[in-house]
């Protein structure tokens, strides 16, 4: 069977979304075991115990990712849920929208805000997928689901690109997070969840300059300049 390319209007992607295929199509299963049967980690709640006070920190209210969170959350009009300290992952979200994020991840790069920025901007897109409900997944192959997911997940870096200009971070510390990922992988086993590193750092960066080349026509719109009036005439003749 073959299957357009869907697109997602809001980008947004979830790592859960053969959950809700699931809980929308009447499948069996559940998020859990499709997660583990397409190799994906299942993230574990952190013991509070084990967690370094200066890592707690960061998910107190008014901790760096509840600030993350607050701006992620004005950007998309997506309130979500709890973040949750999490081990097992660097980050993903449930399907009722609670934020996991990796313990071990921010004992490593915690201090890297826009690394940080970029991933919780990520899995705020999965948040927002736009996937049609109500319909039979089961009757594609996996080829085809694989391909979905593809698209949902380059969704989600376009999201994440944007959101960044609007956060005031640069991709360029998510770019190098993932070529770092890449020289860990190992290369004889394809990677069937992403598009290659290539693929996904050009998205990060064109969508990261699309959003700050619209707002720059904005500013100068709003600040009534030559040029601004200029695109102005030409937007209301189109």
């Amino acid at each position: 069977m073959t299957v357009n390319k869907i697109t997602s209007a809001a980008m947004g992607i979830p790592p859960n979304w053969m959950s809700r295929i699931v809980a929308e199509g009447g499948n069996v299963g559940n998020a859990t075991e499709i997660r583990k049967m397409l190799g994906e980690p299942i993230p574990q709640i952190a013991d509070p115990k084990t967690i370094p006070p200066h890592i707690s920190e960061m998910f107190e209210p008014g901790g760096l990712l509840d600030r993350m969170r607050r701006k992620l959350a004005l950007i998309s009009r997506k309130r979500g849920r709890k973040i949750i300290p999490a081990r097992n992952t660097v980050a993903s979200v449930d399907e009722d929208d609670n934020l996991y994020v990796g313990v071990d991840f921010l004992e490593k790069y915690g201090d890297n805000e826009a690394l940080v920025a970029a991933v919780l901007a990520h899995e705020w897109g999965h948040m927002m997928s736009d996937l049609p409900k109500g319909i039979d997944w089961s009757r594609l192959s996996w080829d085809d689901l694989h391909a979905i997911r593809r698209d949902e997940e380059a969704d989600a870096d376009g999201f994440a690109g944007r959101a960044l200009f609007l956060m005031g971070y640069k991709p360029d510390e998510m770019v190098k997070f993932l070529k770092e990922l890449e020289k860990k992988r190992n290369k004889k086993i394809p990677c069937h969840k992403y598009h290659n590193t290539a693929t996904r750092v050009e998205i990060l960066k064109q969508s990261y300059e699309a959003e700050e080349r619209a707002m720059e026509v904005a500013r100068r719109l709003f600040f009534g300049s030559k040029v601004g009036a200029k695109v102005g005439r030409v937007l209301s003749s189109g």
